[in-house]
């Protein structure tokens, strides 16, 4: 561990000093082994903890003697558009794909990373499908069935919140999945659903889930979509008012998509009070990852959020494989990575399991003065 911890405060001092590029690009005119590197959405600050990743590792030598590039491409808006730039990735020669982070993009992705026999590790995709096309994906972050679990049990055990409605997306693997997951959970822990509402993708007025949802009277909401689906939610949530039978009004539950600055900056959110579970929290007290925060903040000078972290963890994950593997060979890479254990960094994983999912634990926080605080950690 001291040697990881050397190296994230060696990497950082120097791109601290500008020479990010400089470590990045393979400007000596050396063979580079390229990643691809996949960001769906607006989540643009993913890439920085991908490259944080690559600069460690190109002070270190490289991987197996050769300089690392990120081959990436930002702000993917559809599946078809996702599997595009995989597509060429691939094509010129990536020995990898990272990402995406969202698991409608990283299904079909997945699909053609087995086709082509290309090791590949999902970000924050988190619904267990992503890795269903075979033995050559991974996913970086917890399954939708662990986080749901946790929120519910959060909600049960933490909150004694006896009744729960849920209002999720439609037509999204991850927000109807965790919605699903979380309403099961929840009922065998001995809580009521009390309704289990959906809206079109990109609505404006939510005023007929949420009129079925207010006459149910539930003590929490969890709602399951993206930024703008969730400040919208909230907002006229509040509005309307949803309250729990003694008057008082319900409180919001949501999961890793919340983790997100331009959500808590919205003006519209009303998000006070609202607890979420997430993949990190870079108020951890455990030394490798602490030591990943101090190289980030040095770098980017902002606290990292846990989409940055796996993106890290990501691109060291596979690094790692392909050092004990000792070659490029992806069938070599594949079986190591399978085969990873304790593997320390932004967060931890113990394992895989048989589909390829990470054995971690997620967080909970809770919002306050309208930030995020780190509320505890929830083991697997």
């Amino acid at each position: 561990m001291r040697r990881v911890l050397i190296a994230l405060w060696a990497a950082a001092a120097l791109i601290g000093c500008n020479q990010l590029q400089d470590i990045l690009d393979p400007s000596d005119g050396s063979d580079a082994v390229k990643i691809g590197f996949l960001v769906s959405g607006e989540r643009d600050e993913y890439l920085n903890g991908a490259q944080l990743a690559a600069a460690e590792i190109n002070q270190n030598g490289g991987l197996l003697g050769r300089r690392v590039e990120l081959d990436a491409q930002l702000r993917i808006d559809t599946a078809d558009a996702a599997v595009e730039a995989a597509s060429r990735m691939i094509q010129e020669g990536a020995v990898a794909l990272i990402g995406p982070n969202r698991s409608t993009h990283a299904v079909p992705v997945g699909e053609l990373a087995q086709a082509h026999r290309i090791p590949m590790i999902a970000t924050t995709a988190t619904n267990p499908n992503v890795t269903n096309a075979g033995d050559f994906v991974f996913m970086a972050a917890f399954t939708d069935a662990f986080q749901g679990g946790a929120m519910a049990q959060f909600a049960r055990e933490t909150l004694n919140i006896g009744s729960a409605a849920v209002i999720a997306r439609s037509g999204d693997l991850y927000t109807e999945g965790v919605s699903e997951f979380f309403a099961d959970h929840f009922r065998a822990l001995g809580g009521e659903i009390a309704a289990h509402e959906f809206h079109e993708p990109d609505a404006d007025d939510f005023s007929a889930p949420l009129s079925v949802i207010a006459a149910a009277s539930p003590d929490a909401l969890f709602i399951a979509g993206f930024i703008g689906d969730v400040a919208r939610v909230t907002r006229q949530a509040r509005e309307t008012p949803i309250q729990n039978a003694q008057g008082e009004p319900t409180v919001f539950l949501g999961a890793d998509s919340w983790d997100n600055e331009q959500l808590f900056n919205d003006e519209n959110a009303k998000l006070e009070g609202s607890y979420f579970s997430g993949h990190f929290s870079a108020d951890t007290d455990e030394p490798t990852a602490r030591a990943f925060v101090e190289a980030y903040e040095a770098v980017y000078g902002e606290k990292p959020i846990g989409g940055v972290a796996v993106s890290y963890d990501a691109v060291k994950l596979f690094a790692e494989a392909a050092e004990r593997a000792g070659s490029f060979d992806p069938v070599k890479i594949r079986g190591q990575i399978a085969a990873t254990e304790n593997y320390m960094g932004g967060t931890i994983i113990a394992r895989y399991n048989e589909n390829r999912h990470p054995t971690k634990s997620a967080v909970v926080f809770t919002i306050r003065g309208g930030d995020k605080e780190f509320l505890r950690q929830i083991n697997p």
